[in-house]
Parts: structure tokens; sequence; C-alpha cells
């Protein structure tokens, strides 16, 4: 679903083998509305940031890719890159807030 070579990446709608794991568990309870809009929301900025890699720098480029691409975990990317699992975290929030900042400026301008 959040694969690059995808064709259909922007109008998926499909439970790809990427997406399933981030979906709440039936078994675990309710489905609320709330999950699905922050399913939704996490979805987006996702695609997001995967569209708008070039923009990030090479830290948060591979702290990316390898979070949402080779879906690791921040403790597996800490080990693997040698670095703390607060940096990776902070590497992630960094890479939101400039994706998000360069949404923000585009819908100024248009």
């Amino acid at each position: 679903m959040l694969c690059k070579y995808c064709p259909l990446k922007r109008t998926c709608s499909q439970i790809c083998s990427y997406l399933e794991p981030h979906l709440p568990s039936m078994e675990q309870g309710r489905v609320d509305y709330e999950d699905l809009l922050r399913i939704y929301q996490g979805r987006l900025m996702t695609q997001a940031l995967l569209d708008n890699v070039e923009i990030l720098t090479s830290r948060q480029q591979e702290v990316v890719n390898l979070y949402y691409r080779n879906v690791l975990s921040q403790k597996a990317i800490s080990d693997q890159l040698g670095i703390s699992q607060q940096a990776v975290a902070d590497s992630l929030q960094r890479a939101r807030n400039a994706v998000s900042n360069k949404l923000r400026s585009f819908i100024r301008f248009t």
C-alpha cells in the first residue's frame, strides 16, 4: 500500500500486508471512529513523508526508510545505526515537522 513502486499507492483501498499490522485488532475491542481517523491520518502522513523524502537530511531519510519501508522498530533502527532510540524518535519527529511545514507553505501559495 505504501510501496513507492505500487501503481495504486494514492488510490489503494486494499488492506495489504504493510497496513494490516497497523490496524486495531477486532479481538482487542471495538474499532471506533477515532481509530479509523487516526489510521487514515497516519497513512496520509506516511505517504507525505515517503513522497517528500528528498527534503530531509540524510539521517532523516535513512531513519524514515528503515522505519516506514523496512518496518523496523525504533529500537532496531537505533541498534542498526548505533544511535540512541531517542535520536531515532527525534529524527522521525523532525522529518514529520519538515514535511508538514513544506505542505503548509505549499497550501498557502495555492
